[in-house]
């Protein structure tokens, strides 16, 4: 084969490696049940990513856990009002912090546009929100948090990724 045709060759290949990936993309499982929104929203989610569901309840919230197909885990808390106040994740992939946060992501940037993340865990606390997330290629783990949503009597730690039968 000559120079010129392998070129040729491979640029008609381009367009549907482009393809390809934006199909990978659309069809790969986020979270949407973000920080904030109605606890339906986490029903909505175990439907569209295919997860499975357990529910634990504690004095003044529970916690919804989504399994996913991936085998990563993410932990909405909801508090008595309905609202999830707090999400966790832990597993093999890292959850879009854009569908996490919602209405709160745009805040998150903002406050870490131009700061160099050390490695290890990193924690970020701004206004009415903390985030703590670290981690590394198939084990990620991280939690977000609205402190002005959480019920009475919650502390950071019981947000944790054991088991909360």
């Amino acid at each position: 084969m000559k120079p010129h045709s392998l070129a040729i060759g491979r640029l008609l290949h381009w367009p549907s490696a482009v393809l390809a990936l934006a199909l990978v993309l659309h069809l790969s499982p986020a979270a949407h049940a973000a920080l904030g929104d109605d606890v339906s929203a986490v029903a909505a989610d175990q439907a569209r990513m295919q997860a499975s569901l357990q529910v634990w309840r504690k004095s003044n919230y529970s916690i919804h856990e989504l399994a996913l197909p991936t085998g990563t885990k993410v932990r909405h808390f909801i508090g008595d009002s309905g609202k999830v106040f707090a999400v966790s994740w832990s597993g093999g992939w890292r959850p879009n912090l854009r569908d996490i946060m919602g209405a709160h992501y745009d805040k998150f940037i903002a406050a870490t546009r131009g700061k160099r993340m050390a490695r290890g865990v990193a924690r970020i606390e701004l206004p009415g929100m903390v985030v703590v997330m670290g981690g590394h290629q198939r084990a990620f783990f991280g939690h977000v948090y609205l402190t002005d949503l959480l019920p009475e009597g919650f502390v950071s730690g019981d947000i944790s990724h054991e088991s909360h039968e």
